[in-house]
């Protein structure tokens, strides 16, 4: 029922505060990311075989596809695509 997107932005918020010596940004995200998820979201990223996944924009790419709702991800998209100004309002203030 989580929100995976906001989870990833929080996840990526605490990670980026980690600086490990000599270990990339994607290992340590990689390393770290398991035990951010639990019930159904950890069991089905244990599911993958160990060197399936080798970045994180892997990671985030089959995470975001399998719990990111695709009723959410239309409505973004009709929501960007939809996008007006109302009368006397700057694309700044929009």
């Amino acid at each position: 029922m989580e929100d995976s997107n906001l989870h990833l932005s929080v996840f990526l918020e605490v990670c980026d505060t980690l600086k490990i010596h000599e270990a990339s940004i994607d290992v340590i995200r990689l390393c770290l990311f398991p035990f951010s998820r639990q019930d159904k979201a950890r069991v089905w990223l244990h599911s993958w075989p160990l060197s399936s996944i080798t970045t994180w924009y892997e990671l985030t790419k089959v995470l975001l596809t399998k719990f990111f709702p695709l009723s959410k991800t239309v409505s973004l998209r009709n929501q960007i695509t939809s996008f007006t100004l109302w009368e006397d309002e700057s694309l700044y203030e929009a």
